[in-house]
């Protein structure tokens, strides 16, 4: 317990540093696993798992406001050499746009992960990820842009054309590893780490010989659920997010009550900080296999003068599937007496 209250105390003094940070992703990763790192693929009990994540923001001082739609699914599928390794695979789809000319992007990426414990009951557990796929970038609205020329002129402007040529798409290769520790029996510990973008891919206009970089993002977080008691569990965790020298720094502390005892249904909430940036409001719900939650980022930087303190807000949704394999039962057939 002494040990509990310790590192406690070390993660919410961090909120208290100052550091350069921008909001380069979600809020709430627990919606967003497989984004986050693919060493997450198949890492949970049971047979499917599968969610969905919405984000909005920059809504009160962007006419359209900047948006960002997740769907994912994964599941251990095999057993590798023993029970104690095995294979996860997941699939993550993504779309996002903003702005009246619908700058966006999109991207389908398949993931893979080996999992291996290091003992019977699962209490230590490495697993390395990959995650392949394309990423597409492109601007939906092309009529919204004006240019001197379409006012002046009596032919459309030239540079339409720019506009219209953005249209690109390019494969991409993220890799991950995460170690899960549990000090006993209720409690565990997670520390993960992923680079993104690792081949440094490159998109360019249609037809053009130019292009830019995407450059590689790194992610750092741990995460340390502890059972304070049959009906109250606390989580404090860190993330930070690093990628061409924007840096996010995110601390935050959630809660999970049960209702009942022996009941089925817990309320989740929590507080977050991003570091010169916003607070974080959490708040959802599990029911039985589901999990729903909701995020609200209050802008606390100099953005909230253009804002008026609103950032961000998330909902996500996450489901777990168990298919209970039909036991095999030995007929013993009994002869009659006579």
């Amino acid at each position: 317990m002494k040990f509990k209250v310790i590192l406690l105390s070390v993660v919410l003094m961090l909120a208290f540093f100052s550091a350069s940070s921008q909001d380069l992703h979600y809020s709430n990763y627990n919606y967003a696993p497989l984004y986050l790192n693919p060493a997450n693929t198949g890492g949970f009990n049971g047979n499917i798992r599968a969610g969905a994540s919405y984000r909005d923001q920059f809504r009160t001082f962007i006419g359209e406001a900047y948006q960002s739609t997740m769907i994912w699914a994964d599941s251990p599928v095999a057993f590798v050499v023993n029970e104690r390794q095995w294979l996860g695979i997941g699939l993550n789809l993504f779309s996002d746009r903003t702005g009246d000319l619908g700058f966006g992007m999109s991207g389908a990426m398949a993931s893979v992960a080996y999992h291996f414990s290091f003992d019977d009951n699962y209490r230590s557990v490495i697993a390395i990820g990959v995650q392949y796929g394309a990423i597409q970038r492109k601007i939906n609205n092309h009529q919204a842009a004006q240019f001197a020329d379409d006012i002046t002129g009596t032919q459309p402007s030239p540079d339409h054309q720019l506009i219209t040529d953005f249209n690109t798409t390019f494969s991409d290769l993220n890799v991950g590893v995460t170690a899960t520790f549990k000090p006993s029996k209720y409690d565990k510990i997670q520390i993960g780490t992923s680079l993104y973008h690792v081949t440094n891919p490159m998109f360019r206009f249609n037809g053009g010989s130019a292009g830019t970089n995407v450059n590689p993002r790194l992610n750092v977080y741990a995460t340390y659920e502890m059972q304070l008691s049959n009906k109250f569990q606390l989580t404090p965790g860190a993330y930070y997010s690093s990628m061409n020298n924007a840096q996010n720094i995110q601390i935050q502390l959630n809660a999970k009550s049960l209702l009942k005892k022996g009941g089925t249904t817990l309320l989740t909430y929590g507080l977050g900080y991003r570091i010169s940036d916003a607070i974080q409001f959490f708040a959802g719900a599990v029911y039985k296999s589901w999990e729903f939650g909701l995020s609200y980022d209050m802008t606390t930087s100099t953005a909230r003068a253009f804002n008026n303190t609103v950032g961000g807000l998330e909902l996500g949704v996450k489901k777990f599937i168990t298919i209970h394999k039909k036991p095999e039962l030995k007929v013993i057939q009994i002869c009659p007496r006579v």
